[in-house]
């Protein structure tokens, strides 16, 4: 309701509905500042979220990194197990070692940058979250047409509309191959989405609950 709208002369005003815009537009403000209400308004009301967008990339990517340095110093304890407890240490570590993430920084010509792979899953995630589910294949119509302009039902999502990708999916969407996804990517990707996804639903029944 808050997205830019083609006006109409053609048609009645039919009445004053139950919600408006600046109903909405109330809701939206009194669901808590974060993650969650950017991705609501990235999903739902991408206009608006154009003017955040830097700040939803840099708080998912401080999110990120909060893990990864989480994930370091297990690491670190799985090291300090075995130096220790020996042998009785191993599984610390290996437990540790199993959840690593890939390096988050790297450097070059002597400045200190995020390494890009984060930055491809972040984009990534955040574009899945925006599709809402819908089908990449058809839109979300459950119906796609060949070069002859027949409609049939779309074989990806079997006509459902929605679809959630697979892990080659969201290989390519971040732009990994298979097999650096699958070896390094896919715990970050699935990590990161999760976590969003959580806020994102966290946000939506403050909204809800705001607007009723």
């Amino acid at each position: 309701m808050l997205n830019a709208k083609n006006c109409r002369f053609d048609i009645g005003s039919g009445g004053i509905p139950d919600i408006v815009a600046t109903d909405v537009a109330a809701a939206l403000g009194m669901v808590a500042a974060g993650i969650g209400r950017e991705v609501l308004c990235r999903v739902w009301w991408p206009d608006g979220a154009k003017l955040s967008k830097d700040q939803l990339n840099d708080m998912v990517d401080a999110l990120m990194r909060d893990e990864w340095a989480k994930r370091e110093a297990s690491m670190l304890d799985g090291l300090l197990a075995i130096a220790t407890r020996g042998s009785r240490g191993q599984g610390a570590y290996a437990t540790a070692h199993a959840n690593r993430w890939p390096r988050l920084v790297i450097t070059e010509r002597g400045l200190t940058t995020l390494a890009e792979g984060y930055g491809k899953v972040r984009t990534a995630v955040l574009n899945e979250l925006a599709s809402a589910g819908l089908c990449p294949y058809c839109a979300g119509r459950g119906m796609t047409a060949n070069t002859m302009g027949v409609y049939k039902t779309c074989a990806e999502c079997t006509g459902a509309g929605h679809l959630r990708l697979s892990d080659r999916g969201r290989a390519e969407l971040a732009g990994f191959s298979w097999k650096t996804y699958r070896e390094g990517w896919a715990t970050v990707y699935d990590w990161t989405f999760q976590r969003c996804t959580d806020d994102l639903h966290q946000a939506e029944r403050q909204f809800q609950h705001a607007l009723t």
